[in-house]
């Protein structure tokens, strides 16, 4: 085997490889290939051991973790005592020399910016876990189930985000954290699980009674208007059920008031007619306002009542004006029957007749008087007088 040297190396005759590192040392043997062939075998190591210096700049320069620098500082410094590699190993000392310098201090000042990122890191795993034990405490009070799970499930996420950093909490605080986290919210799942499962059987319970009284106001279809009064006994019931889930209890509800709709439509048509019918009657027995005859008035009031009666109900909107219209009307005819037995009473003909004579008589005497006078002034006192007594007269005949 030829001799081959460089600045940093050279091969021996024999295969003996040489590094020069201050002195020449032997870094190992190759034989059996050429001198050239062993040299670049150490210079290949060379260069592995170079690109590993150079990656160690880089993240230094990058601001890698200073513990993870001080590692590979320590690992390159003993890769590079007595390396068995071909080339200015001394330069590369001095690189991972100058890095090692750099990074002296970075480690106190890492470790302390570590350990404000690790106590901020704490306290809002604690206001994580204070706010969910906060929802937890809800569960016997006003709390919707669906918004408290959503936050908590985004509570999760947020640990699960601070458990990712890199900085690291002290285990036992973060595990006690986590147990009441974890306590807390498994608390509030069974609650949930209870509540549901409650508000199931109640919504059960719910469906039943108004789907009975969805089937009882639509069996009131053949009724028509005369089904009415029986639906609103059945609204009442309404009123009073549980309810049940709200896109249930809708569409229950849609479907008893369809059935109430279709009898009050009917209601509506049989309405009108009635309303119709009525006002034609007032109108054929509007005469009665005028009759003078109580005994004629109320022969015409007992045929417009039993007419009336036969017709049946009218909408709300005419009730007023029709039974105002029939009111008129026998309030007149309770007025004539009044005034007929005011004058027909035995009593009251007797007094008033015992009266009459009294004040016959009470005339005639005046009368006398009068024919005897010769003074003017008295003379038209007692005339004054027989004339107020004929009026008596005359309003009780």
């Amino acid at each position: 085997m030829a001799k081959s040297e460089t600045t940093f190396g050279r091969v021996d005759a024999d295969g003996t490889v040489w590094v020069k590192d201050g002195d020449w040392r032997s870094v190992g043997q190759v034989v059996d290939v050429s001198a050239d062939e062993a040299l670049a075998f150490y210079v290949t190591r060379f260069t592995e051991l170079a690109s590993q210096v150079t990656l160690l700049e880089q993240r230094s320069k990058a601001g890698a973790s200073a513990r993870d620098l001080l590692a590979a500082v320590e690992k390159l410094v003993v890769a590079l005592t007595e390396a068995h590699a071909v080339g200015d190993l001394n330069a590369l000392r001095l690189r991972v020399g100058v890095v090692a310098e750099s990074i002296a201090g970075l480690k106190e000042k890492q470790d302390a910016e570590n350990k404000e990122a690790s106590a901020a890191s704490l306290e809002r795993r604690k206001a994580i876990v204070d706010r969910v034990e906060a929802i937890a405490a809800q569960i016997d009070g006003s709390i919707h189930w669906r918004n408290a799970q959503k936050e908590i499930g985004e509570l999760f996420e947020s640990w699960k985000e601070e458990q990712k950093l890199p900085h690291r909490v002290p285990k036992k605080a973060a595990d006690e954290l986590w147990n009441r986290f974890k306590t807390a919210r498994q608390t509030f799942d069974r609650a949930q699980r209870a509540f549901f499962q409650s508000k199931q059987s109640a919504d059960k319970e719910a469906k039943s009674i108004k789907t009975e009284l969805c089937e009882k106001a639509e069996a009131l279809a053949p009724k028509g208007a005369d089904g009415i009064s029986a639906y609103r006994g059945l609204l009442d019931a309404w009123k009073k059920a549980p309810r049940a889930a709200r896109a249930l209890d809708n569409q229950l509800w849609d479907r008893f008031k369809a059935a109430g709709d279709a009898l009050y439509s009917a209601g509506s048509a049989e309405w009108s007619a009635n309303s119709e019918a009525k006002s034609s009657l007032l109108a054929e027995y509007q005469h009665l306002l005028t009759e003078k005859s109580a005994d004629a008035a109320k022969r015409g009031f007992r045929e417009l009542r039993t007419k009336w009666d036969l017709i049946g109900n009218v909408a709300k909107a005419d009730e007023r004006r029709m039974n105002d219209g029939i009111r008129a009307i026998e309030r007149h005819v309770r007025a004539l029957e009044t005034e007929h037995l005011d004058r027909t009473n035995p009593a009251k003909v007797a007094l008033r007749e015992g009266f009459a004579a009294q004040v016959e008589a009470a005339i005639a005497e005046l009368e006398a008087q009068a024919a005897g006078l010769t003074d003017s002034d008295a003379q038209a006192r007692i005339q004054s007088e027989i004339a107020s007594k004929k009026e008596w007269l005359a309003a009780i005949g």
